[in-house]
């Protein structure tokens, strides 16, 4: 093998490391201190959708411009009824069961927002405690 066949596959090697060595979501999820347990269990208050979930949604991810009618993969967070609805890939949170929610995992993950400024982890908790326990419209 020739030296540049050798240099290329090193920096191949390197990168595709580089890339499989991010961090998971329980390590995200431990970094951020997030418990997935039941509220009632963490003796954490049962959070209300109008008053601590949709001031997050519609403030970090909607009211910036992003996921409103006609959004990034028709994902609109402005309201419990398009936040039910999904979006082109399927339910955004699973009732009962925050760590299999996209929302969360998006969230945690700091893949949304994009730009930032992320939510933080009381946020987070809020969310993952609302959708745990039964991500009611309340």
């Amino acid at each position: 093998m020739h030296t540049p066949q050798i240099i290329i596959l090193l920096l191949l090697g390197i990168t595709l490391f580089i890339i499989g060595c991010g961090k998971t979501f329980d390590e995200y999820a431990t970094e951020l201190g997030l418990a997935f347990d039941s509220p009632d269990t963490g003796n954490r208050p049962i959070p209300s959708f109008n008053t601590d979930i949709s001031p997050i949604l519609t403030n970090q991810c909607a009211l910036v411009g992003c996921h409103v009618a006609d959004g990034p993969d028709d994902v609109d967070l402005r309201t419990y009824e398009t936040l039910q609805k999904g979006g082109e890939h399927g339910p955004l949170i699973h009732a009962g069961n925050a760590k299999e929610s996209e929302l969360v995992e998006e969230v945690v993950k700091q893949k949304m927002p994009p730009d930032g400024p992320y939510l933080d982890a009381e946020q987070i908790q809020l969310i993952i405690d609302w959708i745990n326990a039964g991500a009611k419209d309340n």
